[in-house]
């Protein structure tokens, strides 16, 4: 696999195992490609299957949870295989996610460091990046859940990434995802997961 390929099947698998996804629901998805392969329209196929999984309440279903579980897998599919067109290619990706997801469920950290390129031991620490103060801007509406922030990578150590939120209360978090691509010093958008009760933004996700 390449680099891009095998950021792609980290990035998949630790998202669905981060949202509490069964990664059997995976695998039924995974047979699903490989039967229909050979047909042309093979991607509009599976988009079709796993949107009328998610939405279906007849489903076989053999838990409460599985149309939950596919609710999942349709938002990590739509975030990272939307430029995957080529069937080998997909099948390829997914193989590997499902590999890690079972990785990551039993003992994640172990999981990230074996399957990351070999890197040295020992890293510099990454001086304190502090972004200019931004301009005045007119007051923002309240942050919800589920609401994109702004927010500048202030550190990266292994899988864990210290952004600084682009918020009024100007918060600091940590948030883990293997290779995330973004730069210390790199602004982007991050998805709001928790606030607390006076406001303050307390988990987000790429």
């Amino acid at each position: 696999m390449e680099k891009e390929q095998w950021t792609i099947a980290h990035d998949l698998a630790f998202d669905l195992v981060d949202r509490g996804t069964d990664p059997n629901e995976l695998g039924k998805v995974i047979a699903f490609v490989r039967q229909n392969k050979t047909e042309s329209d093979m991607k509009d196929r599976l988009t079709s299957l796993v949107q009328r999984l998610s939405n279906s309440r007849n489903a076989l279903i053999r838990s409460r949870q599985t149309q939950r579980f596919y609710q999942n897998i349709q938002e990590a599919f739509q975030e990272h295989l939307h430029d995957i067109e080529d069937t080998t290619e997909l099948l390829l990706i997914l193989g590997w996610s499902l590999r890690l997801m079972r990785y990551y469920r039993i003992e994640p950290k172990r999981a990230v460091e074996e399957q990351r390129p070999q890197q040295p031991q020992q890293q510099p620490q990454q001086p304190k990046i502090i972004p200019p103060p931004l301009p005045k801007e007119k007051p923002k509406p309240k942050i919800k859940v589920s609401d994109k922030v702004n927010a500048t990578i202030l550190k990266k150590e292994g899988f864990k990434v210290t952004v600084q939120l682009d918020t009024d209360n100007k918060e600091e978090l940590i948030f883990e995802r293997p290779y995330y691509p973004g730069a210390v010093g790199a602004q982007v958008k991050l998805r709001v997961l928790g606030i607390n009760e006076d406001g303050h933004v307390t988990n987000v996700v790429p």
